[in-house]
């Protein structure tokens, strides 16, 4: 039993034949794709008037690759003030030629929208359809700072980056920024370009990955549940637990290898999830967006450069860390209640605690950051949408502070998992 490289391979296979982990994988991997795959199912009616006289059926499929096409020619083009008038004005043609707008389901229980328009309008026409929506992407970053109301032929360019910059520094008050952070970030925001250069397609398959990626991580939660409950109870429910402990080195060198066995099975089954996810996402959305900035469409406030690419393999990087932790949680609490069972109620009690709790209020600005820097609430917003800072001899963000704090947390409970066997009586 001294040799834990035989003991590793041993405890790996035990696992990997159990059924059940399969099963769970395959059903997971499935259900992390759905997003993508929802996103390019269903279809699309556009009607010239209230009969239905003269349909046109376009799927949503159909849509999302013409759009891949940039037919309303945005590729390149600065955010400026003529773009923003331009937006304005193509928004103000679609709500009149626009006068019903119904979503319902069809025959096959997909997702349809209804919309009827003047036929002789661009807008009745595939092109003119992405054209609209396109702009309509422009208006929405727009008014997302301006607000509605301001939202006339009369806004420039001016107007828009000081509604940002006035934004952005309003999150740093609230969420109780130091000076010194405060700095960092303006510091950071001086090397944001003025005006922002647009691409032509913002919402494709490396803006889904960042925002699928949160679902991601919870379902890795799950199947570290589901693959690793069971772990340690297993020697007590097999009864080998006192022969185990007769062996001259004990049962050290057997649940050290049983923990790193487990932490191969859960980043294993990250890498998977989220491969597949990923995957999903550029094939059928397209990866147009790589160059996009997350200004641009997902979080105009954010004060440093990035684009859409980065910030979706960031994430995905964060959650792969973050499979270490939720393994190591699992397998401590079932070395703790000693029973596959009561280890798995325990592990869902707090993943259901994690998605009825996402953020803790602003009012208790330490214990509010420490939640958010938890793997089961660390989403989309942990990385672009929370301006606070955390010191380590240096300003970290969270998305860099995080995977550090989780690599610390994972070494504390393998600790305590090994701590906690010596206790372990065998009954």
């Amino acid at each position: 039993m001294r040799n834990m490289g035989t003991l590793y391979r041993f405890e790996l296979k035990k696992l990997m034949h159990r059924k059940m982990i399969w099963a769970a994988l395959v059903i997971l991997t499935a259900a992390v794709v759905l997003p993508p795959v929802s996103t390019v199912t269903g279809k699309m009616y556009v009607s010239k008037d209230a009969t239905g006289a003269g349909d046109r059926v376009y799927s949503h499929y159909e849509i999302v690759q013409r759009k891949r096409t940039d037919p309303a020619g945005l590729e390149g083009r600065a955010l400026d003030t003529d773009l923003i008038r331009e937006a304005i004005a193509e928004m103000g043609i679609i709500s009149r030629r626009t006068t019903v707008s119904v979503t319902g389901g069809d025959s096959a229980g997909q997702s349809v929208t209804v919309r009827q328009a003047d036929p002789d309008a661009s807008g009745w026409t595939l092109d003119g359809y992405v054209t609209q929506g396109e702009y309509g992407d422009v208006w929405n970053t727009v008014a997302s700072s301006v607000g509605q109301e301001d939202m006339t032929e009369d806004l420039t360019a001016e107007d828009y980056y000081a509604a940002v910059d006035q934004a952005r520094q309003r999150a740093y008050i609230v969420r109780g920024l130091s000076d010194g952070a405060r700095a960092w970030w303006d510091a950071r925001a001086e090397k944001l370009e003025r005006p922002l250069t647009l691409t032509g397609y913002p919402d494709g398959g490396w803006t889904s990955i960042a925002e699928t990626a949160y679902i991601v991580d919870l379902f890795i939660f799950l199947f570290a549940i589901v693959a690793l409950a069971g772990l340690f109870p297993m020697e007590r429910q097999r009864r080998t637990e006192a022969l185990i402990q007769c062996a001259r080195y004990g049962k050290t060198p057997l649940y050290a290898a049983k923990l790193l066995a487990g932490l191969t099975v859960s980043l294993v089954g990250a890498l998977v999830m989220l491969g597949a996810m990923a995957g999903a996402c550029l094939l059928l959305i397209g990866p147009e967006d790589a160059a996009t900035t997350v200004q641009q469409l997902m979080n105009p406030f954010y004060g440093a450069p990035m684009t859409v690419r980065r910030l979706a393999l960031t994430v995905c990087g964060v959650y792969l860390v973050a499979s270490l932790i939720h393994a190591a949680f699992v397998m401590a609490v079932s070395l703790c209640t000693r029973g596959g069972a009561g280890a798995m109620a325990a592990c869902f009690g707090t993943m259901m605690l994690f998605i009825m709790v996402p953020a803790l209020p602003l009012s208790h600005p330490r214990l509010s950051q420490a939640w958010s820097l938890l793997p089961a609430v660390f989403g989309n917003n942990g990385v672009v949408g929370d301006p606070r800072l955390v010191h380590l001899g240096g300003y970290l963000t969270n998305y860099q502070a995080a995977p550090l704090l989780w690599l610390a947390m994972t070494l504390a409970l393998a600790g305590l998992v090994l701590a906690l066997h010596r206790r372990t009586p065998n009954k």
